[in-house]
Order: C-alpha cells, then structure tokens, then sequence
C-alpha cells in the first residue's frame, strides 16, 4: 500500500517547492511566474489531495476527532508538523493581512498571485506531510511500548494494561518521556 503513496508523494513535494518559488516570486512583485505556472499548479493539487483524503481516513479511522491531526502526522517528525502549522497560519496571514500591508486590497494583480499561491503552498504541504507520515507510520505505532514492555496505541501516554507511562513518546525524538 505504501507503494502506491510514494509517487504522491513526490508530486506533492515537488508542488510545494513550485508554489514556494511562485510565492516568492509574487512577495518579490513578480506574477509573471504566477500566470505561466497557474495551469499546472492548480490541477496538480486536485492530483494530490484525494490520495491525501484517502490516505489521512486511514490514519485516523481509529480516533477520536480531536485527535485527528495528532493521528494524520503521528509519523512525521515533530519540525515537519510544526512547518506545517507554520504554513497554514502564514497561508491566512498572507491572504488576509499582506493585501493591506501592500496596498491595494486584493484588487491588484501581485495581491492575488501572493494570496493564492501562499493558499496553494498550503494544500501542497498539508498532503506532503500526511503522506509522509503514511509511509512511516506503521514503524511508529510499531514502536510504541510502557515501562514494563506492552505495546500501546499510537497517542496513549500510559499503558492501558498495566499503567506505566509509555517509554518511547515518539520515534523522532531522541529522548524517552517518562
């Protein structure tokens, strides 16, 4: 199954540096590279983001809603979930702050390109982190052990049979929490 996500993967990624560079380019008064790159940038979302719902139903059919994000990045490590956050809340920034600070409103053509690319960049990153942390989510849920050797649910901080804390928080940090 992990072998089919792993081309998704990579046209996830390799949009997000595109809508990246566009998005600079469009914070730097250039929306030319906007105009050229919109047939293919656009479309190429659709491309990603139904594996990426597909992918993220796996992942969090076994928990509870407030947990969903937790569950969908649990193979992610933890500076790939914060860039994440990062891009989603820079996403409404730049679409609701940078038009004023700009000037023009969102009537004006650099406006527009900066918006919808740094909306784009958004959709771009959220699929490449869920997908990533599909094909390593299995190795942590693996991994995860109490004091005392049980294995335990993906998000559980102490162990359901004996009630030790769980030894290994995550496996992409080097240290225990106990």
């Amino acid at each position: 199954m992990t072998v089919l996500i792993y081309p998704f993967l990579i046209l996830a990624s390799v949009g997000f540096v595109a809508v990246l560079s566009v998005h600079v380019a469009a914070l730097a008064g250039s929306t030319s590279a906007f105009t050229h790159l919109l047939k293919f940038l656009f479309p190429g979302i659709f491309i990603v983001w139904l594996p990426t719902v597909l992918v993220m139903n796996r992942l969090t059919r076994d928990f509870k809603q407030k947990d969903i994000w937790k569950a969908a990045l649990r193979g992610c490590p933890l500076w790939m979930q914060r860039a994440q956050y990062f891009v989603v809340g820079y996403a409404f920034f730049s679409a609701f702050v940078l038009p004023f600070v700009y000037g023009g409103g969102m009537s004006s053509a650099s406006n527009t390109a900066r918006a919808m690319s740094a909306i784009a960049l958004t959709f771009y990153a959220v699929a490449t982190c869920v997908l990533y942390s599909a094909t390593r989510a299995g190795r942590f849920d693996q991994s995860r052990r109490c004091a005392n050797g049980h294995r335990v649910t993906p998000l559980a901080k102490y162990c359901d049979e004996c009630g030790a804390p769980v030894v290994s928080a995550s496996f992409h940090s080097p240290q225990n929490s106990l």
